[in-house]
């Protein structure tokens, strides 16, 4: 039987932006260290893809400080998004309504900022369905902590005291997070995803967030 929830935040409870966003502020941010013009590999390089070894080599190839450039893209996002909330562009999906239903603790784990997240769930009310978060911090070490790593998650685990939660994403580094933490993933299908086919099976493949508490209802793994 499960018991508890864990949830991706973009791509699962809020919509996700089509990445222009994201690439401007990687972009922002060079300027704001200095490098006027990256070259699109090193917006790349620092886009949702990022990692510290891939931080680590475009900081050298500019010749700046890797953890300034790291803030200022982490600052930079952060502003975005928000405004992006504010405009009311990034917003809840339709059903997160169905959380209302949820009777285990919930967390949610994700690749994005954790300010940018507890900001977004308090704006759209979500928060008083959400137990914990647990997503990055605004640090370069933080990228060693992203999913595909289970470490959000059992960090989450151990914040609800739980043991068998069901984990819901949207991708396939997810899916991996989930069994790497040995966990059944629900795999859920938005818009940005209708067609993907992850090489990792997921537990589930499900609609929506409300097949995802039937689930849950009825009492556990099928």
């Amino acid at each position: 039987m499960y018991d508890g929830l864990l949830l991706d935040h973009d791509g699962v409870l809020v919509t996700i932006d089509d990445g222009s966003t994201l690439a401007e502020a990687a972009t922002a941010a060079f300027r704001d260290v200095g490098v006027d013009d990256p070259a699109p590999d090193a917006v790349d390089t620092i886009d949702i893809r990022a990692s510290r070894e891939g931080l680590r080599e475009v900081s050298d190839r500019y010749g700046v400080d890797p953890d300034r450039l790291w803030r200022a893209r982490d600052d930079r996002v952060r502003d975005a998004l928000l405004a992006r909330v504010r405009e009311d562009v990034k917003v809840p999906y339709d059903d997160v309504d169905a959380l209302s239903r949820v009777d285990t603790p919930v967390g949610v784990v994700s690749n994005n900022q954790a300010r940018i997240v507890e900001t977004v769930l308090d704006r759209y009310g979500l928060s008083r369905h959400v137990d914990t978060v647990r997503a990055r911090a605004p640090t370069p070490g933080s990228l060693d902590r992203k999913k595909p790593h289970p470490t959000f998650l059992e960090d989450a685990m151990a914040d609800l005291a739980v043991e068998n939660p069901l984990y819901v994403g949207d991708s396939e580094s997810d899916v991996e997070a989930g069994h790497r933490a040995g966990l059944d993933v629900a795999y859920i299908r938005r818009a940005h995803n209708d067609n993907g086919s992850p090489d990792v099976e997921p537990a589930y493949d499900v609609e929506g967030l409300a097949e995802v508490v039937d689930i849950l209802r009825a009492g556990g793994p099928r």
